[in-house]
């Protein structure tokens, strides 16, 4: 494994649901915790069984110096069956894996736009830029206001609804395209689906130092399956996801999406 990387079990503490059929899942964690920068992720499975077979890649939501959390959307056979996990039970964690966001600065002014299942990062984010004095405010969208979860950890939080349900009417890159009207921040951070994270790189890759964590299905999180490519911008050539990312900075990956 990965320098700094260890296998571990960690026991469930609680399972809450926070939206509709979006769950937190908090585990104690000695080895891992204490290691895990926004923006990586852990290999996630189930202890003594192959079902399902594959471990699955989860953004880490927040972590203290012993536990940590796990947000996710209960859509698959594996993340319903985390749900229903009891405290005490136990998962087994690979991890930290992947580069996240760039450290913040003292008084940095910092926008992170998140969506889907990419708002698990609004409270590691802004754990860490307390311990800075980083500027960071949360720019968070969804379809309709019963998808958004509440973040007390975010004292700088604004909502888009495509319905208009809850906060700003209209997409998250929408809300940013206003809110740079007034003014640009010194880094824009991004995570959610691939058509987001594709209007943010159009928009704004060229204003504002800009870093998208990419979104691409990870089979071993470590770069030995060649299984998650992120093509590089201007070449023929690929990154992984898992070992030169998540996070990237915005010129130097093309979506296949957008080609």
């Amino acid at each position: 494994m990965p320098g700094n990387c260890f296998l571990e079990s960690a026991i469930i503490v609680q399972t809450r649901e926070v939206a509709e059929s979006t769950y937190i899942t908090g585990l104690k964690s000695r080895l891992i915790a204490p290691l895990v920068t926004p923006g990586q992720f852990l290999m996630v499975s189930f202890p003594e069984t192959s079902d399902p077979l594959l471990p699955r890649a989860f953004s880490v939501c927040d972590a203290t110096a012993d536990t940590l959390s796990l947000f996710y959307v209960a859509v698959g056979r594996g993340t319903r069956r985390i749900s229903k996990l009891k405290p005490g039970e136990s998962l087994v964690l690979n991890g930290p894996l992947g580069k996240g966001f760039p450290e913040m600065r003292s008084a940095q002014k910092i926008w992170a736009a998140v969506g889907g299942s990419g708002a698990a990062l609004i409270p590691i984010l802004a754990r860490a830029a307390s311990k800075t004095s980083a500027d960071i405010h949360f720019y968070y969208g969804a379809r309709t206001g019963k998808q958004l979860v509440g973040f007390d950890e975010a004292a700088n939080l604004e909502y888009a609804t495509d319905d208009g349900s809850k906060g700003f009417r209209g997409n998250v890159v929408q809300l940013l395209i206003e809110k740079m009207k007034n003014g640009m921040p010194d880094l824009l951070f991004g995570c959610g689906p691939t058509p987001m994270l594709i209007s943010m790189q159009k928009e704004f890759g060229a204003r504002v130092p800009t870093y998208l964590s990419v979104e691409t299905p990870m089979a071993c999180g470590m770069g030995l399956c060649q299984g998650c490519p992120v093509r590089k911008a201007g070449k023929k050539d690929y990154y992984l996801a898992c070992k030169d990312g998540p996070v990237f900075r915005s010129n130097e990956i093309e979506f296949e999406a957008d080609l």
